[in-house]
């Protein structure tokens, strides 16, 4: 079996800033061409994580290899900053200059070959539609295209790993979305490894392989949105249940007490205002094909009784669901 080789290691990774603790033995392997997320609450340790993987600040303890190369080694620090391109929470680009002058700037920073920068700011403009606008001044763009040209300004000496630091943040809801496109292409068409660092958890759901809750410095679950909600069953009963809408064709005369009756092996069974729409909710005991089979027999129940069914919905707990409850229950053991 072919095992994908990691672009990013983090071994026992600890960071302190005089007494306050910012990372805490953090360990975590991103894979090559992997989309990572970093969830956690401002103060969670993301930013910090990311300056060190970017051999912005020295660890105390541990390691982080990039490319299997360690940032503790000051032979290779330079190595790695090459292999990386980092965007910040601010987009770091100068607004007197124009589109092209900036990526040029950039491209001679990074030492890319002065015979090859004319073809990559070209390239990287072009991918993030930008090249029609590459005289004009920076200070004239709106966010939306500050952000697009932040993002090629990270990719302009051709980085394996990009590590993007809220980069849908203060954007309105177009350009957010035009960003996460962008963002997407580049990881699936570029072969780049990403670790993005959001609180964004929209962001997250629809861009990332993995992702890993952090809290305190702390990861608190690591894995897709399936194998963090397994882990939750496992451990969790307040966590929001799998739950089932059933529409009705029209308004029915069914009480609640008489749906509880009616619908076996249910946690809870709840009607709207409009008695058109029927909720069933499962308990977290119940794995995923039991809570098919209870639901084949909730509707059956509800046609032998005279219900015309329109339509059925399953809703699993949300990436925002599973953060909230991991974090909500990390802030509760700090009191």
């Amino acid at each position: 079996m072919h095992t994908v080789p990691l672009s990013l290691e983090l071994k026992n990774l600890g960071k302190s800033f005089s007494s306050f603790r910012a990372i805490d033995n953090v360990n975590l392997g991103v894979k090559q061409g992997e989309v990572f997320g970093l969830l956690g609450p401002n103060g969670a340790g993301k930013t910090t994580t990311m300056r060190i993987i970017s051999c912005l600040l020295k660890p105390t303890e541990g390691d982080v290899l990039v490319n299997e190369k360690s940032v503790r080694d000051p032979v290779k620090r330079v190595e790695i900053s090459r292999e990386i391109g980092l965007l910040t929470e601010s987009p770091n680009i100068y607004e007197r200059l124009t589109a092209e002058q900036n990526l040029v700037f950039f491209a001679r920073a990074y030492g890319v070959p002065e015979q090859e920068i004319g073809k990559r700011v070209t390239k990287v403009l072009q991918d993030f539609d930008l090249d029609s606008r590459r005289m004009e001044r920076v200070g004239t763009f709106s966010k939306g295209m500050k952000q697009k040209l932040a993002i090629a300004r990270v990719l302009v000496h051709s980085p394996s790993i990009l590590l993007l630091d809220e980069p849908t943040a203060s954007l309105d809801a177009e350009a957010a979305k035009e960003i996460r496109s962008q963002i997407s292409d580049t990881a699936r068409t570029g072969g780049h490894t990403v670790l993005l660092s959001t609180h964004n958890l929209d962001d997250a759901s629809r861009l990332c392989d993995r992702v890993a809750i952090l809290s305190h410095g702390k990861i608190l679950a690591t894995g897709t949105e399936e194998e963090i909600s397994s882990l939750m069953k496992n451990y969790s009963s307040n966590r929001r249940s799998n739950s089932v809408q059933i529409t009705l064709l029209s308004s029915q005369t069914f009480s609640e007490d008489s749906l509880q009756g009616l619908i076996k092996g249910v946690e809870h069974v709840s009607k709207d205002s409009d008695g058109k729409t029927i909720e069933l909710s499962f308990g977290s005991r119940y794995s995923e094909s039991e809570i098919d089979l209870l639901t084949a027999k909730a509707i059956d129940a509800l046609v032998k009784a005279g219900a015309s069914i329109t339509s059925v919905v399953q809703r699993k707990p949300s990436l925002e669901d599973l953060y909230l409850e991991i974090v909500s229950r990390d802030e509760n053991s700090q009191k």
